[in-house]
């Protein structure tokens, strides 16, 4: 690390005009910029006010990382991404948000007495002094991206900390020690701040990708939390938001057309917004709570594109599996998992590539989550005895090739589904159960003969989610010897010294070690020896272990499959699939 700042101008250099033209220069040298647009960028300084770096940027000539990379040789500032540090959350408490957000700088550790800060742009001699006064300490300097900036001062001082900091004293001067949180009336410039609010808490869940935003009140508190990759994920709020709660709910309420005076009753409602040129769906639910009212919002693109049946995350061995049961005439093929296990989405990716003009599929679904093109989808609707069971027997009459039933979740819907498939017709659906095998027993639960599940079923997929290590901050790890002594009889093939992986926590991961999600896949294949035990009921675990002797591979196996390529963590595998035991079942070669 160099030197630190506080001496600028005899360590390193800090921001000047003569630095500016030195970094024309140095771009252009460097081939990124031609020097004829360094000349006119000149010109345009000297009209507008405005920085050669800032000028690049907004002009696209350059990469913000060109920028950094040539601005740190010019200053011996070291350039580096945030995720390379161990941030000490003491250190970051240390310094006040309003300093922090005031000047853009970011906290990261303390070395031999000098705070180590990053900031995503060359400070000048003003700033570095006003914040030697302000923190009481020398400070050394790191070179980030701004959005390295950005992210890490939502994740540590709290999302909107700048908007909520003004709303909330403002409140505290206008109210008595004893008075309740006021009323949202978007009269005044607090209520606007509150708007601001939650517009930067439905714009960052759409940023990272989030699934649902929950916001909940508590005595002394006010919590939020984004679903991401299908775990929640604490969001850090500024202090003192819980004296909001109120407003922030009623907010809500008014974008999605709600009664706001009613606040014993639970309400359902939708807001439509647009972001970065997609539109997207929120689903309102507001339940009353002790503490105030509580607020859901389920996030759904419009736009949704479908991901092909090759990058679900099916291993080389289980591609042509599931295409050649997709292909059957007819039969049932079952999708299994818990809720958010994305059964869904395989279920459309095996209907769009199926999806002819040769064929006529309908489904039945509820909700209709993903509308595609030359598909008849059919939404069930309770409250007029519209269900799975009662359109089931109306489509039969429309001669289906293929039919999709969003669940079978009783009797009646499972014997029709059946005798649809006896009758020619291939049928998808999904059913809860915990894997491949079990689902012959929830079969005969429901009450369908066994001859009948023998002959029709013909095939089932058990899935699971797991998060992908993010790339940005991947490092090695070295797991207990029991989970090395479990991955290496399943994969008898790995190398002793092969490499585990985990994610360290990074801004582009939101700090969680991980970003995106991968499926795990167990497929069960109907033989005429499992169809024989079906017929005389065997147990499910004997089913599975049949099904292992040839060639089932299990949930687990395939998640150890992907810690083994480096594509998710340990800890994910533990997380969604339960303990097979490999030394005393051994998986066919």
């Amino acid at each position: 690390m160099n030197e630190p700042a506080d001496a600028p101008a005899e360590q390193i250099r800090l921001f000047s005009e003569g630095l500016m033209a030195e970094l024309g220069e140095q771009l252009a040298k460097s081939g990124k910029v031609a020097r004829a647009q360094i000349e006119e960028l000149s010109a345009q300084m000297a009209l507008t006010g405005d920085t050669l770096d800032r000028i690049l940027l907004k002009e696209s000539l350059v990469s913000e990382r060109d920028i950094l990379e040539a601005l740190s040789e010019l200053t011996h500032i070291p350039f580096r991404p945030v995720a390379e540090f161990e941030i000490d959350e003491a250190v970051v408490r240390s310094v006040p948000a309003k300093v922090a957000i005031r000047y853009r700088i970011m906290p990261l550790t303390v070395r031999d007495g000098i705070l180590l800060v990053a900031c995503h742009r060359v400070p000048d001699l003003t700033v570095v002094n006003s914040l030697r006064m302000l923190l009481g300490r020398p400070l050394e300097w790191v070179l980030c991206s701004e959005s390295d900036i950005a992210q890490s001062l939502k994740h540590f001082y709290g999302l909107g900390v700048e908007t909520v900091d003004d709303v909330i004293r403002e409140k505290a001067q206008i109210e008595e020690p004893e008075q309740q949180e006021s009323d949202f009336s978007i009269d005044n410039q607090s209520d606007a701040g509150i708007v601001r609010f939650v517009n930067q808490v439905i714009s960052e869940a759409i940023r990272m990708d989030a699934t649902d935003i929950h916001i909940e009140p508590f005595e002394s508190r006010l919590r939020l939390r984004y679903r991401v990759d299908g775990v929640l994920q604490d969001i850090p709020v500024p202090q003192g938001i819980h004296r909001l709660r109120k407003a922030i709910a009623s907010c809500v309420k008014i974008m999605a057309q709600l009664n706001i005076a009613e606040r014993r009753k639970p309400h359902d409602g939708r807001i439509k917004v647009r972001t970065g040129g997609e539109e997207f769906d929120l689903r309102v639910s507001v339940l009353p709570t002790r503490f105030g009212e509580t607020v859901n919002l389920r996030i759904l693109n419009r736009a949704s594109m479908f991901i092909d049946l090759a990058h679900l995350g099916l291993r080389p061995d289980q591609l042509p599996i599931l295409q050649s049961l997709s292909a059957l005439p007819h039969g049932i093929l079952l999708i299994t998992g818990p809720t958010g296990s994305g059964k869904t989405t395989t279920l459309y990716a095996t209907l769009s590539r199926i999806n002819t003009k040769e064929v006529k599929i309908i489904t039945v679904e509820d909700p209709v989550e993903y509308q595609m093109d030359g598909i008849n989808q059919i939404q069930v609707n309770p409250q007029i005895d519209l269900s799975f069971a009662s359109v089931l027997r109306s489509i039969l009459r429309h001669d289906p090739d293929i039919i999709l039933v969003g669940e079978i979740r009783d009797a009646e819907t499972a014997d029709i589904a059946v005798r649809a498939a006896l009758t020619g017709h291939l049928v998808f659906s999904t059913l809860h159960t915990n894997d491949a095998a079990s689902a012959v027993a929830r079969l005969l639960d429901m009450g369908i003969e066994p001859y009948l599940v023998s002959s029709c079923l013909e095939g089932v997929v058990a899935q699971r989610l797991v998060r992908r290590i993010c790339a940005t901050c991947r490092v090695p790890m070295e797991p207990d010897e029991t989970i090395k002594e479990e991955i290496h009889a399943a994969l008898p093939d790995l190398a002793p010294d092969a490499a585990f992986y985990k994610g360290r926590g990074c801004p582009d991961c939101n700090f969680t070690g991980y970003r995106g999600r991968i499926a795990l896949f167990e497929i069960l294949v109907m033989q005429d020896e499992l169809r024989s035990m079906i017929v005389h009921q065997r147990p499910s675990n004997e089913i599975r272990n049949a099904a292992i002797e040839r060639g089932l591979r299990p949930l687990r196996h395939s998640g150890w499959c992907r810690v083994q390529d480096g594509t998710t963590s340990v800890d994910e595998v533990l997380r969604v699939a339960r303990k097979f035991d490999f030394a005393t079942k051994k998986l066919p070669a």
